[in-house]
């Protein structure tokens, strides 16, 4: 019973990694360039997939019952990224809807694909004054329709250019209301019907960005061109030059309303929609001294990356923060300008225990719904654990008369105590001093002998080659050159055996201000606070006259360290002498 259930489990496994190594058929999608249109314009639908092989031949007559199909064409745009080819097959079909109403486009078969139902609204045509219409005029429109517009607040501008015959030599003024800033986002070709007759559209949206309250007035846009005609004698006659035409559109007055006095936030960010995220480089828990990357990313709707301010941080106790610049982004749907910001930190912590990132708080005003909002970042813990690199202790000069540390209890020697094992000792000592002399003298005499450099010999070369490359570095100011020179020299010469980073040799540091200029060394590339250049963040000869006399106390240390031991030998430190 058990191995038929273990083959059992054994065939289902094989069937399950069979199916996931089949190839997966890229699914045919449906997308309208617009989901709102007026009775007489047209729509564009496309079917697009990425599979080159796909075979797009449907049966569209499901949609002739509420659409007009003018236009159907396919193209292939073929790319390579990374060294490899790939594809987007498109199908293009130019509708027109019959009549007004939310018309469904059903699910269609391409291929072995079912595309997902969409819906267009079309709304009826607007009433027209009698009379003809003119061969070519300008539409205006504000969205959204009815305000509140707010100082900074995107509000759209739709401009549509209608005309019926070929325009040529055509150009329209760009909208320039004062005080604003204006920003093109798309211009879409499609035609429309008005008062029974048919018309070319040329249709732009704008962003518009008031810069101050009040009245905003948004002047007249001019079209001139030239509509080219055919002279009614044949209709194999050439096209000819036309007359030229110039119209304008109607001046636009909004009221734009200041910062509402509900709003409690210190940076006024009006948007439609504001969100607030996080990304942490760091897993659960890092050591003292080890940097954690927390990347705070905004989006927005309706409001321009340079205008997202950047969030307030409280204060963390025990950790060090350094900001990297700002990265952001602005692009568009069509409608909207989308803002995209990114504020990198690296937090280093110098205590075990918790790092607390501390929640983040954004208050902004709801364009939409007419409100003040807060964005909310919550706050992340992350567990310190102590660090793996231990300084040494301290080293401090003994006072005179003060016991020197291991020697507490122990008892002194008297000169009448026992002064033949002194004695005894000092023969042994001063007779392994005579072999070794006599053993050099020797060798002298025996004439030079090759000499194998020692590694100590080459390391002490290397190590003032490395420190003149820093000190060079640090002169002329070079803080990547200095920074990668003294890395080079932490991990060949430093005091800390598998050190290797700058970081690290700062946590070994107990000079604050050294280490305090190690970290800012560290930090190359990070933002200085506000107002603050970067050139006074690292002062390179300043540095390098605090590493340098560090490292000369260091070398005296142990050099003091060294003559200890030897002068135990000598014979003024010999008991009895």
């Amino acid at each position: 019973m058990v191995k038929e259930l273990n083959g059992l489990i054994r065939f289902a496994v094989a069937v399950l990694a069979l199916i996931v190594s089949l190839p997966v058929a890229a699914a045919v999608r449906a997308e309208l360039d617009r989901n709102r249109i007026t009775v007489g314009e047209t729509v564009m639908l496309t079917f697009l997939t990425d599979d080159p092989k796909q075979n797009m031949d449907a049966d569209f007559s499901a949609l002739e019952k509420d659409f007009r199909i003018l236009d159907r064409r396919s193209e292939t745009q073929l790319s390579i990224v990374g060294g490899r080819q790939t594809a987007v097959v498109r199908l293009l079909l130019t509708l027109e809807p019959r009549a007004a109403g939310d018309i469904v486009i059903p699910p269609l078969n391409i291929g072995s694909d079912t595309t997902r139902a969409l819906t267009v609204k079309v709304d009826p045509a607007p009433e027209l004054e009698p009379g003809s219409q003119p061969p070519v005029f300008i539409e205006v429109e504000i969205l959204p329709s009815d305000g509140p517009y707010f100082v900074h607040a995107q509000l759209g501008l739709v401009v549509r250019v209608f005309y019926q015959q070929n325009l040529t030599e055509a150009a329209i003024s760009q909208p320039e209301p004062s005080p604003a800033v204006v920003r093109l986002m798309q211009e879409t070709p499609y035609q429309a019907e008005r008062g029974g007759e048919r018309y070319r559209v040329l249709e732009r949206n704008y962003a518009v960005f008031p810069e101050r309250s009040g009245e905003l007035t948004i002047p007249p846009m001019q079209l001139t061109g030239r509509l080219v005609e055919r002279r009614t004698s044949s209709v194999w006659q050439p096209a000819v030059r036309g007359r030229r035409v110039q119209v304008e559109s109607e001046a636009i007055v909004l009221s734009i309303e200041s910062k509402p006095d509900e709003f409690a936030g210190s940076e006024w960010q009006p948007a439609r929609e504001y969100r607030i995220t996080q990304q942490v480089s760091s897993g659960e828990s890092l050591r003292v001294g080890e940097p954690v990357t927390r990347t705070v990313i905004i989006d927005t709707v309706g409001l321009e990356e340079n205008m997202i301010v950047e969030p307030a941080w409280p204060e963390v106790a025990d950790a060090r923060i350094y900001p990297d610049q700002p990265q952001g982004i602005t692009r568009d749907d069509g409608n909207w300008v989308l803002g995209h910001k990114e504020f990198r930190y690296a937090v280093v912590p110098e205590k075990e225990g918790e790092l607390v990132l501390p929640e983040l708080r954004v208050e902004w005003w709801d364009t939409q719904n007419n409100r003040a909002r807060t964005a909310v970042l919550a706050a992340q813990a992350i567990k310190v654990q102590p660090s793996a690199l231990v300084p040494l202790p301290a080293q401090t000069p003994l006072a005179p008369g003060a016991t020197a540390p291991g020697a507490a209890g122990s008892p002194a020697y008297s000169s009448g105590g026992e002064p033949a094992y002194w004695r005894w000792l000092t023969l042994l000592f001063a007779s392994l001093w005579l072999v070794t002399m006599a053993a050099a003298l020797l060798l002298r005499n025996r004439g030079p002998v090759s000499r194998t450099r020692s590694p100590a010999d080459t390391a002490s070369t290397t190590e003032m080659e490395l420190l003149g490359s820093l000190d060079k570095a640090c002169g002329a100011g070079d803080r990547r050159a200095a920074r990668r020179a003294l890395q080079y020299w932490i991990q060949r010469f430093g005091p800390l055996e598998g050190c290797n980073s700058v970081l690290e040799f700062a946590a070994y540091i107990e000079d604050q201000t050294l280490r305090d200029s190690l970290l800012t060394l560290d930090s190359e590339g990070f933002r200085p606070p506000a107002g603050e250049q970067v050139e006074t963040r690292w002062n390179g000869s300043a540095f390098w006259k605090q590493f340098e006399r560090w490292r000369k106390n260091r070398v005296d240390l142990e050099n003091s360290r060294t003559a200890s031991i030897t002068d135990l030998y000598a014979m003024k430190n010999r008991p009895g002498s």
